[in-house]
């Protein structure tokens, strides 16, 4: 078999910079899902795996997902650092925040954005909106 694979990589063209993967080989998996609610701008999420971490700005509602390869069996987070403000402030949740990568990646993550209610009765002058 192994010869078979040297002769088609040498009648093929391929070099040694070419890349060849077999189908169930990755060891690795991708976190995806879907965003609903949102309806203002500026939505950034982090991805933390090990030491490695990738943050992503969502601007609609629909699917995401971030490129960042996790090994499977490793543990993940996702943490929101830049809440939606504009036109009008949003909070978003994320649904699971973390989780261990299977095989063949996650695509459970549900992130739900809903506006932000302003407390009147509170004199906060220098939050909310009041800028």
């Amino acid at each position: 078999m192994k010869k078979l694979l040297l002769i088609m990589l040498i009648t093929t063209g391929a070099t040694a910079g070419d890349l060849i993967y077999l189908n169930g080989f990755e060891n690795t998996g991708l976190v995806s899902g879907t965003v609903s609610g949102l309806s203002s701008t500026g939505l950034e999420v982090k991805l933390s795996s090990s030491s490695m971490t990738e943050t992503l700005a969502i601007d609609q509602n629909g699917g995401f997902v971030f490129s960042l390869q996790v090994m499977v069996g490793a543990s993940w987070d996702l943490t929101v650092t830049t809440q939606p403000n504009n036109p009008t402030p949003q909070n978003c949740t994320i649904t699971p925040a973390s989780g261990v990568m299977p095989a063949g990646g996650d695509d459970t993550i549900s992130i739900v954005c809903g506006n932000v209610q302003n407390n009147w009765d509170e004199m906060n002058w220098d939050q909310g909106q009041w800028q």
